[in-house]
């Protein structure tokens, strides 16, 4: 690879990893954590899921995302239950509650990054847009 063809990968590298510590940053008072909206949101987008599922969802540890739905079932954001099928396994399931947390959080963050962008001008984003679409097509591949 050339060195200009790395020059922008770090560049690119620096950039997507400043924007996602900065999107995942903006949360107000009370909100939950990362990793509390990722597991309300994997509930509201796939349904009832297993404690292993969930943690596969994540791409985390069983002892991780066991605490984070301890903390959620704490907070009325979801419930469990034992599985019908299999009463050794424990289901959880996402509340109103848990979804409107989720939505509400969601709501926030776009509007953080909606207002950021009204700031640029119409060349600017319009350019985000192109580029936008280019790191789906890199993310895709």
């Amino acid at each position: 690879m050339s060195v200009e063809v790395d020059d922008v990968g770090a560049e690119l590298r620096r950039a997507v990893t400043r924007l996602y510590s900065r999107f995942r940053s903006e949360r107000v008072e009370g909100e939950v954590s990362e990793a509390a909206l990722l597991v309300l949101v994997v509930l509201g987008k796939r349904g009832p899921m297993s404690l292993s599922d969930l943690a596969d969802a994540g791409r985390v540890t069983l002892g991780s995302v066991s605490q984070t739905v301890r903390r959620l079932e704490e907070l009325g954001h979801i419930t469990k239950a034992r599985a019908t099928d299999d009463r050794r396994k424990v289901i959880f399931t996402l509340t109103e509650q848990g979804r409107s947390a989720a939505d509400a959080s969601r709501r926030h963050r776009e509007d953080w990054l909606n207002h950021r962008l009204t700031e640029l001008t119409p060349e600017e984003q319009d350019d985000i847009r192109r580029v936008a679409s280019l790191l789906l097509h890199i993310a895709d591949s």
